[in-house]
C-alpha cells in the first residue's frame, strides 16, 4: 500500500510541474467580462481558476450524492431491523 501511495504522490508531484510549465507559457492577458465590471487576467491564472472552481462544484455534488446514499441506506437498514424483529417475535 505504501508503494502505491508514493506512485500516486509522484505522479500528481508530475502533473503540477507539467501544469506550471504550461502555465508559464500561458502569460497572455485575456479580458473578463463580469456583469457589472471588467478585468484583465493572464490565461494561465483564469485556467487555474476556473479548473478549481469546477473541482470544488464537482466535490460538492458528490457530497450530496454520498450523503444521499448514505441517508437511503440507514433509511434501508431501519426497515430491515423493524422486519426482522418482527419476524423473530412472531
Amino acid at each position: 500500500m505504501k508503494v502505491k501511495g508514493l506512485l500516486l504522490l509522484l505522479l500528481v508531484l508530475l502533473l503540477l510541474v507539467v501544469a506550471g510549465f504550461i502555465g508559464s507559457q500561458n502569460s497572455h492577458l485575456v479580458p473578463i467580462n463580469y456583469i457589472l465590471a471588467e478585468t484583465e487576467m493572464r490565461m494561465s491564472v483564469l485556467l487555474a481558476v476556473t479548473f478549481f472552481i469546477g473541482v470544488i462544484f464537482s466535490v460538492l455534488i458528490f457530497i450530496g450524492y454520498i450523503l444521499r446514499l448514505k441517508w437511503r441506506i440507514s433509511s434501508l437498514e431501519r426497515k430491515n431491523k423493524k422486519l426482522s424483529q418482527t419476524t423473530i417475535v412472531t
